[in-house]
């Protein structure tokens, strides 16, 4: 197992002469969390000179006025640091110094509010004050090396910042940035101090507080590009450099794959910031791009890569610049079959190095990575370098800081490809720049997306400074992502439509808006010209005006929501009721499957995905993708963790075996926890790359069109409960206080109570009964065996009181077991009337379970189980936050849990005595129902008159949680 992890021993040793690490009762990775280098190559080297800005930094928080009001587009000032006031802790760049609450939260596991929430701390050396702050500022000293050259010009480099930040260099603002996702640049030249060490500060204010509510509809907020899982995070997040290029140099390259006319054409702005007049010759030439990664988990996602042979030359044209100077200059050349193109069969790649230089020196050689293929629409149709594809790809949401590593994107990717797919869209948000890379060598398709998610509802698109981000934004993206020859479209937001469906504008002003956003898609060409894929994801054609047409389904299959005139291509970029489906919407498809397990779950979305692969994706459409396979269509694993009799820690997880690095590319995490991910790039030996599931492989036979399980299909619905029994029992004899709890819960069910103490059904209030009531109770189980009577023990949340235990015929105890479901004994008679749906309560009106204590010992064993608690808990999946909602099912399914029996009967000669747990506290329709029906079953009579039905639960429509408004 050299160059892996291990599970720990129980005694702690390094292994010399390997890699393996052990620890204490840890799981430790002694390889790269997150591999990554640097945005200058070594071809570059020569004239461009880079070093990483990564590493520890000093933090100062800086606290939000008190007096300041939210909501108006103005945020409170950013004071100035001040001295002595930094945090001891120092923070690790790149990374949110909220970075502990990106994902299931901090207040995870034993004794939280969350107990099966994945923990987020990816960082225990932060503070878990810095969760809390919005604003602060972020430092460290650089210095210049001594052999760069003194004509350079220094940039500074940003991939990204979470929040609206200020840059300073030796107390200079240099510039200023609000954009959560892409880079932007500084020329400091200027403000550095060759001889000394420089300040750096960078001060962040996060983007909620740049929020600004509109008087009308209430649910606009943000003027900017939000995101989906990440508009929360605030800090520096992704990498810094330091960047030493030429005064003669180029700026900026777009290169164009005409494969339909055999030409390449590079569109190269080349600057002049030297004193003097250049002529300069521009030219270059492209050479293979090899990948030596290696194919094991481990060695795949590392980087390691060549250059072969010069395939292709482009002749050198001459320019001139005066001092300050920038040009455009369009290289051009007939290719000639010398590059090969780019599939995702065979996704070759290329670098071409362009160069600057005249007779007696180079100036410049700039590198760009791309690949020899060209996306077209035809018709209906996706062509790819002249021929018809289908696109059938993934989605998934950032859900925690785990995505910033290659090893994870690695992971999806191949995921994908494991599937039989292409494509991937980044979901909501521009993504790290990794993952247009791996696209670009693992064959993936990517529609690149905008951070505008029209699904959080928050966009205000009556405020006109937003749309100047929007656009601005767009533009951003696609300049940074526009060579990447992965890339195929550009999708400008995800399901806009929802700020007018759930604002309710006038038919005049949500037009508007819809304007607003076909302006925003007619940008694109202006900034690329070569791909002719632009929607607006989920939000149809926008009646016709955008060159493709786009839906979201929920579950079921949709054909008839498929456009009549199909003169586009047409896409579905979700479908399924992967995040929102509850049991009853699923049953169709698995029948009481998904009641009863996350996988029974599982194999309803199994049918529903092969159903839509089949009669709706292969038949019609060019762009198809499920809702996160990723995320549904594989369990969530437990990293670091398998002791189930206990819930996980801070103690569980993955954690770094190297010591951490300053100036290094990439994230550099103190852990992974567990279940914050369904991916193992190998930093868990115990466990497999991923556990797939039903979704998974019913997609996979689906585009393999071999026959499998799933070929046949036939709507299920829920069964018409049993017929009841017919009453025999017109009274009742309760024991127990007649004014109390449980005997109000009877009177509301209809049942009568008799003063005949000979009644052949008793009930008895078994958590509280007084001396006389005790002594009704001996006297009925003394003559049980031959009176032939039903005798029912109820409690609800307290436990059978002691002064009864001595009184049965064998040992009851109770346990500490929660539930919000039950199943029917299989031996039982009572549980035979009752269907799993109907023991369903995980949607119901109440802050307290269905279930709070179990039921155990030799009455349990010897007897017979009426109902016994689910082995799963949907009240933790159903409208949950989706970073937390599956883990939290998956542990809960796993843990070892005491018995949660939650009614049980047992012989006694010729009478029957049962024992209740189940909490009669709770009042809500479904558990009236219940009630009544069970009583029917028991053959009593009950009194129509006086039955009252629950209160029932009405919630506000959630797209994120409910899924689209037509998926009932």
């Amino acid at each position: 197992m050299r160059d892996t992890i291990a599970i720990l021993s129980l005694t702690a040793a390094l292994l010399t002469g390997g890699d393996l690490l052990f620890a204490k009762d840890k799981v430790v990775f002694n390889r790269d969390f997150s591999p990554a280098e640097g945005l200058v190559s070594p071809q570059e080297k020569p004239y461009r000179q880079e070093i990483c800005l990564n590493g520890l930094w000093d933090f100062q928080p800086v606290a939000v006025p008190r007096d300041w009001k939210q909501g108006n587009g103005v945020a409170p000032i950013l004071t100035e640091p001040r001295e002595g006031q930094w945090e001891q802790v120092k923070i690790k760049i790149p990374s949110p110094w909220n970075v502990n609450d990106w994902g299931g939260g901090i207040e995870t596991g034993e004794g939280s509010k969350n107990p099966y929430a994945p923990s987020s701390v990816y960082y225990p050396s932060y503070p878990s004050s810095w969760i809390r702050e919005k604003m602060g500022w972020l430092r460290r000293e650089f210095s210049i090396p001594a052999d760069w050259k003194k004509d350079n010009r220094l940039i500074l480099h940003f991939e990204a910042v979470a929040g609206e930040c200020v840059v300073k260099v030796n107390g200079k603002e240099v510039c200023r940035n609000f954009d959560q996702y892409l880079p932007f640049d500084a020329d400091v030249t200027d403000y550095i101090d060759w001889n000394k060490p420089n300040e750096l500060l960078v001060g962040v204010r996060h983007n909620t507080l740049f929020q600004k509510f509109h008087p009308e509809y209430k649910k606009m907020k943000t003027t900017y590009a939000l995101g989906s899982n990440t508009d929360k995070i605030v800090g520096i997040w992704q990498d810094v450099f330091l960047w030493a290029v030429p005064e003669v140099r180029v700026t900026e390259a777009f290169i164009k794959p005409w494969v339909d006319r055999d030409e390449l054409e590079i569109d190269v702005n080349i600057i002049n910031q030297s004193r003097q007049l250049k002529t300069i010759l521009l030219g270059g030439d492209a050479r293979e791009w090899i990948n030596n990664a290696g194919k094991t988990i481990l060695d795949a996602p590392e980087i390691k890569w060549t250059l072969g042979h010069t395939a292709l030359t482009i002749d050198p044209v001459s320019v001139t610049l005066k001092p300050g100077e920038t040009q455009k200059v369009t290289l051009q050349t007939k290719v000639g079959n010398r590059l090969k193109l780019w599939s995702p069969e065979t996704p070759n790649l290329y670098m071409l190095s362009l160069k600057i230089s005249d007779k007696k020196q180079t100036y410049d050689i700039k590198d760009i990575r791309f690949g020899w293929r060209q996306f077209k629409l035809s018709g209906t149709d996706f062509l790819l370098n002249g021929k018809k594809i289908q696109c059938v790809g993934d989605i998934q949401h950032p859900f925690g800081p785990y995505i910033c590593s290659r090893r994870f994107a690695w992971a999806w990717l191949q995921m994908i490809k494991d599937f039989g797919g292409n494509s991937v869209r980044p979901h909501a948000q521009p993504w790290p720049r990794v993952y247009y890379d791996l696209a670009d060598e693992m064959g993936i398709m990517v529609l690149d997306e905008t951070g505008l998610f029209g699904s959080s509802i928050n966009l205000n698109f009556e405020a006109p400074e937003a749309w100047e981000h929007y656009a601005e934004h767009l533009e951003r993206l696609i300049l940074r992502d526009r060579n990447h020859p992965s890339v195929i479209g550009w999708s400008v937001g995800n399901e806009l439509f929802a700020i007018a469906l759930l604002n309710k504008p006038s038919k005049e002003v949500a037009k508007k808006w819809d304007d607003k956003i076909v302006e925003l898609a007619d940008r694109v060409p202006a900034w690329d010209p070569t791909r002719g894929f632009i929607t607006c994801d989920g939000d149809r054609d926008l009646d016709g005006r955008l060159p493709v047409w786009s839906k979201h389904f929920g579950h079921g299959l949709k054909l008839d929501l498929l456009p009549e005139k199909k003169d586009k291509p047409m896409i579905v970029g979700e479908s399924g009721a992967t995040y929102y489906g509850k049991p009853d919407q699923l049953y169709q498809f698995a029948g009481d499957k998904p009641y009863i397990s996350y996988y029974g779950r599982n194999e309803a979305l199994a049918v529903d995905v092969y159903q839509n692969v089949q009669k709706m994706a292969k038949p019609f459409l060019a762009y198809y993708s499920p809702s996160e396979v990723c995320w549904f269509g594989l369990e969530h694993l437990n990293l670091g963790y398998g002791d189930y009799s206990r819930l996980p820690d801070g103690q569980d997880g993955v954690f770094a075996g190297k010591v951490y690095e300053e100036g290094k590319p990439g994230y550099q995490f103190e852990r992974i926890p567990p279940y914050v991910t369904t991916f193992n790039p190998g930093i868990d030996p115990s466990l497999p790359l991923y556990k797939p599931l039903p979704m998974f492989h019913a997609l996979k036979a689906a585009l393999a069109d071999k026959p499998c399980e799933w070929d046949h299909y036939t709507e299920l619905k829920i069964p018409k409960p049993a017929a009841l029994p017919q009453p025999v029992h017109s009274e009742v004899f309760f024991i127990g206080d007649k004014t109390g709890a449980l005997a109000g819960h009877l009177r509301k069910t209809g049942i009568t109570f008799s003063k005949n103490k000979k009644s052949s059904v008793v009930i008895v209030d078994g958590e509280n009964i007084g001396d006389d009531q005790l002594k009704q109770f001996a006297a009925v189980m003394k003559s049980a065996k031959k009176s032939g009577r039903t005798i029912l023990i109820m409690t609800a949340t307290k436990g059978i009181d002691s002064k009864i235990l001595p009184l049965l015929p064998a040992n009851i105890e109770t346990t500490n077991r929660t539930a919000t479901a039950f199943n029917p004994g299989e031996r039982s008679e009572w549980g035979g009337y009752f269907t799993v749906p109907a023991l369903y309560f995980s949607e119901i009106d109440s802050k307290e379970p269905i279930l709070k204590q179990g039921l155990s010992g030799a009455f349990v064993d010897e007897g017979t189980i009426v109902f016994d608690a689910s082995g799963v808990d949907w009240s933790l999946f159903n409208r949950a936050p989706e970073n937390r909602k599956c883990a939290q099912v998956v542990l809960y399914e796993k843990l070892q849990k005491p018995s949660g029996v939650a009614m049980v009967t047992y012989p006694l000669g010729k009478s029957v005595i049962a024992v209740s747990s189940i909490n009669y506290l709770v009042d809500t329709k479904e558990t009236a129902a219940f009630w009544e029906r069970f009583f029917s079953v028991m053959k009593i009579d009950l009194n129509k008159d006086n039955v009252q039905s629950g209160k029932s639960k009405k919630v506000q429509h959630d797209l994120l949680l409910d899924g689209p408004v037509d998926s009932k």
